[in-house]
């Protein structure tokens, strides 16, 4: 199934009448000469008075370079705009309406509205493809959002004219679930081959409760697949006597979104097993930037207590994932606590929860909020990273007012892209507006990171909007690399072959034994390549899981070296640090052999 509101057809028809734009091309001012922060934060950045927590930014002309797209008649202008979330609080929807003169000078202006997708998942950046046939400037345009943060940024960040070809035609099945247990259930689906202009899709899981209206998307990056098409799968939470649906999804590099048939199936309950019980207590020390979350084990139900483990979910309320703090294992029945990183003026939801073995338990749903004080705030940036160089790089920010405080703290929190904790770099304090950057040490070669500057005074905690980098793979890491592009260059061409071969069988130009030869030598490179991935593959994921361990640990024996835990809690930390790094040595070493 297609989703037709991302149908070049449908883009390129659809017309309505916006006034009052602002930002056209060609005015007298330079938008290079401009402030940057006034280009990025329009002033028109609103609530709707009809729906108050919508919000309207204005574009200012970021990305205007690719505003232009003069196309022949047989091809379709095309740009990519991507709006930013300015800040940690992600963007849940987001429209864009954008005028566009045609090439052609006697045509009338068309305006379109095009709705937005997250390409990178539910906390990344918004993204929205605009196609219009023989292409035309770029006028004028705004986005209405909900969500985001204080520095919300519309930018046209890609532009070209593309052939006006047939629609997309990819085929995505939704298959059974399987492992249906006590607590998750495995979803599975297909992807068909496909031939298109590109060479991979992008595919995920959507599930939700039977009867209820929202789809969940199964957390983490999309899988990709190439036009060979392949099996694909994802875990999902479930709880008993709940009825599920679910579905697969692919979404193609130009946003179009096919689905597969929707799927059921029930989680059934186990009596024989009663479930640990536990409650939620209510958040404590709710202070400049971390909360308490508070729980109690009372009963241990069918299982004894070194088999469980405690911790919490938590979340911003209205969206989707929840994240989970540390598990522990108590020593007996009684209270159990976790810190957590909270945002000024954010509502949070948190439950505690015990599992053991594949039972688990939650309770009830608390809710809690930093209130923001009744002062003018500091603002602060982060600017891109710089001097990326091989084992560091140079973090930057800027204080551009200090607000109602004498002083302000400054610092950083960095983290690989994908990973619940943040890691915080020493603070600074500054008395005037102005810049200030740090060095951080020991990244990983190959691996994309994501940071923001963060500003506090007494209880005031600000963040600036999220900046990434990636730091370049060292010589090591390139041959990894190298190895495995090798092997799947010699894969593809033994595929190519042997294609090739059974043409020629299928029209009498070779006989039967020689096309087997073909085909073996074409299975035996697929076997070591994908034999080879799969252990690149591995490698990759337990060095982003050794280096997260690595300041989790660091942050821990600062805690330790401050009597803030007990040396009990300390060597669990460590213990698991040291876990995580002989499994990422020992990935290594099977890889280089």
């Amino acid at each position: 199934m297609v989703d037709s509101t991302n149908r070049r057809r449908f883009l390129a028809a659809s017309g309505i009448t916006v006034v009052g734009l602002s930002g056209c091309l060609g005015s007298d001012d330079d938008p290079e000469e401009e402030d940057e922060q006034t280009q990025a934060d329009s002033s028109d950045d609103e609530p709707n008075e009809n729906n108050p927590n919508q919000r309207t930014i204005q574009w200012g002309g970021q990305g205007s370079e690719n505003a232009t797209q003069d196309c022949a008649e047989n091809e379709v202008g095309f740009w990519k705009w991507v709006l930013t979330p300015g800040g940690p609080e992600a963007i849940e929807e987001a429209t864009l309406f954008v005028t566009i003169q045609p090439t052609d000078p006697n045509a009338e202006p068309v305006t379109l509205e095009v709705e937005g997708f997250t390409p990178g998942g539910p906390r990344g950046v918004f993204q929205f493809n605009v196609f219009l046939e023989g292409g035309g400037t770029v006028q004028s345009a705004f986005v209405e959002f909900t969500g985001g943060g204080a520095n919300p940024r519309l930018t046209i960040s890609e532009g070209e004219c593309r052939e006006d070809d047939d629609p997309v035609d990819v085929t995505v099945i939704t298959d059974p679930e399987t492992d249906v247990n006590d607590s998750t259930a495995t979803l599975n689906a297909e992807l068909l081959p496909f031939e298109e202009e590109f060479d991979a899709v992008d595919v995920f899981f959507e599930y939700r409760v039977a009867g209820s209206t929202e789809w969940i998307r199964v957390p983490g990056d999309p899988d990709s697949l190439s036009d060979e098409g392949g099996e694909f799968s994802a875990e999902i939470p479930v709880e008993p006597n709940t009825d599920y649906e679910f579905r697969a999804v692919a979404v193609a590099p130009d946003g179009t979104e096919f689905t597969g048939d929707i799927r059921t199936f029930t989680k059934e309950d186990e009596p024989d097993v009663t479930k640990p019980t536990v409650v939620t207590g209510p958040a404590t020390d709710v202070n400049e930037s971390t909360a308490t979350l508070n729980g109690e084990l009372t009963d241990l139900g069918s299982f004894g207590v070194a088999d469980i483990e405690v911790f919490f979910e938590y979340r911003p309320v209205g969206t989707e994932e929840w994240l989970a703090t540390e598990p522990e294992t108590l020593e007996e029945l009684g209270p159990f606590s976790a810190e957590i990183d909270v945002e000024q003026g954010v509502e949070y939801e948190y439950r505690a929860v015990a599992v053991a073995n594949d039972t688990r338990a939650t309770g009830e749903i608390q809710t809690f909020r930093k209130e923001v004080p009744d002062k003018e705030l500091p603002e602060v940036v982060t600017k891109p990273a710089t001097e990326v160089n091989k084992k560091t790089a140079t973090l930057n920010g800027q204080l551009l007012t200090r607000g109602d405080f004498d002083e302000v703290h400054v610092f950083f929190q960095y983290r690989i892209v994908g990973a619940a904790e943040w890691l915080m770099t020493p603070a600074q304090t500054l008395t005037e507006p102005g810049p200030f950057s740090v060095e951080i040490s020991e990244l990983l070669t190959g691996v994309e990171y994501e940071f923001r500057a963060i500003a506090t005074a007494n209880d005031v905690v600000v963040a600036g909007p999220i900046q990434r980098f990636t730091k370049e793979p060292d010589e090591k890491e390139r041959r990894k690399k190298k190895k495995l592009e090798k092997k799947k260059h010699a894969y593809e061409r033994k595929k190519r072959e042997y294609k090739k071969y059974k043409k020629k069988y299928e029209k009498d130009q070779i006989d039967k034994t020689t096309l087997e030869k073909k085909k073996r030598a074409y299975e035996d490179a697929k076997h070591k390549y994908e034999k080879y991935r799969r252990k690149y593959t591995k490698y990759e994921r337990k060095k982003i899981a050794y280096k997260h361990e690595k300041g989790e640990y660091e942050k821990y024996e600062k805690k330790y070296e401050k009597n803030r835990i007990d040396k009990k809690t300390y060597e669990k930390k460590k213990g698991a640090y040291n876990d995580k790094k002989r499994a990422y040595k020992e990935t290594e070493k099977k890889l280089e052999c």
